[in-house]
């Protein structure tokens, strides 16, 4: 992964967590996933992870495993 993909995406996922973004930033960030499908598909994936948490609440801890294969997934996509 370029490096530029890790800066649009580290910054997508401070989206993510409820960081604010300038404008700026928000328009830098749709540009680059418009134009980059590896981006927008990994960053599609981490919006569906992060949307099924939410959903369970954090009620039912996550295994481990389950972890370290949802790791090894987002570093090969």
């Amino acid at each position: 992964m370029k490096e530029h993909c890790r800066e649009i995406l580290a910054t997508a996922y401070l989206f993510l967590d409820g960081e604010g973004l300038s404008h700026a930033e928000r328009i830098e960030i749709e540009a680059h996933l418009e134009e980059c499908a590896p981006c927008l598909e990994r960053f599609d994936l981490q919006t569906e992870v992060r949307s099924i948490v939410y959903r369970i609440g954090g009620s039912t801890p996550c295994p481990e495993a389950l972890k370290n294969r949802i790791a090894n997934l987002l570093e090969q996509a």
